[in-house]
């Protein structure tokens, strides 16, 4: 309720500070930060397990915000692969954030460039759904009356709460990996990780038909070639939202 109320003071009052909107932003996400710290953790784990050195590691924590990128690099990095096959991997686990920089285009419009790509760079899955809020309280990108001054501080300090969650599990992952025994059953925690996550996303039709839609494409695309499992997933898990969202909103008019 009080994550409600002071929303609505920012989305309502022009003279709400730029600080008041980030911590709403905080506010906003704190809920999922221990799921992101265990899922930086074993990345962090899972990269000195492939054979980076301490501070490969810790210099790819730093530089790669992306654990599904990581995760997608480190076999190939252990294999000894090319560079340019690691990069082809790692862009193509992370084709959904061409859709999102669309999302962040369109709701910071009239920011500059620069400030633009900061927040762009800041994007995360996490994030960007706890940003735009859920259930009823959903809205459209664009949409609101809020000043894109207030959304930019808002979508930071929901976004920024992620990337020092992350950072710190990944941190904490490199450093005590050494303490770890090898055991495939580690791989486990990071699936815990990723539920905790997504379980208090699933709160709406939409979200539940999109968890779904992506589960079943993804099963049955295990095994497809340049990961194209993954894009089916991501591809069935948004269209099934944007049915029942659009859906929705024909019924309300």
């Amino acid at each position: 309720m009080k994550v409600e109320a002071s929303r609505l003071r920012v989305a309502r009052d022009p003279s709400a500070s730029g600080g008041e909107a980030f911590r709403d932003g905080v506010r906003a996400i704190g809920a999922t930060v221990l799921g992101t710290f265990c899922w930086g953790l074993v990345t962090g784990v899972a990269m000195v397990k492939a054979g980076l050195g301490t501070m490969q590691a810790l210099g790819m924590v730093m530089l790669v915000y992306s654990g599904t990128a990581q995760l997608a690099a480190l076999p190939l990095l252990a294999a000894g692969a090319s560079l340019p096959v690691i990069w082809l991997a790692a862009l193509l686990a992370n084709l959904r954030f061409v859709v999102y920089s669309a999302v962040v285009a369109t709701e910071f419009r009239g920011l500059s460039t620069a400030r633009r790509l900061a927040l762009g760079w800041m994007t995360t899955d996490t994030g960007l759904a706890a940003y735009f809020g859920r259930g009823a309280d959903a809205r459209r990108p664009g949409e609101g009356d809020t000043p894109v001054a207030h959304r930019a501080a808002r979508f930071l300090g929901t976004n920024l709460t992620v990337y020092v969650g992350w950072s710190l599990g990944a941190l904490a992952g490199v450093l005590l990996a050494g303490l770890i025994p090898d055991s495939p059953r580690i791989a486990f925690v990071g699936v815990l990780a990723v539920m905790a996550l997504v379980g208090p996303m699933l709160d709406t039709r939409a979200a539940v038909a999109a968890a779904v839609a992506a589960a079943l494409a993804a099963l049955a695309g295990t095994g497809w070639p340049w990961r194209a499992g993954t894009f089916a997933a991501i591809a069935a898990g948004v269209l099934a939202a944007l049915a029942l969202t659009r859906d929705r909103g024909t019924r309300a008019r």
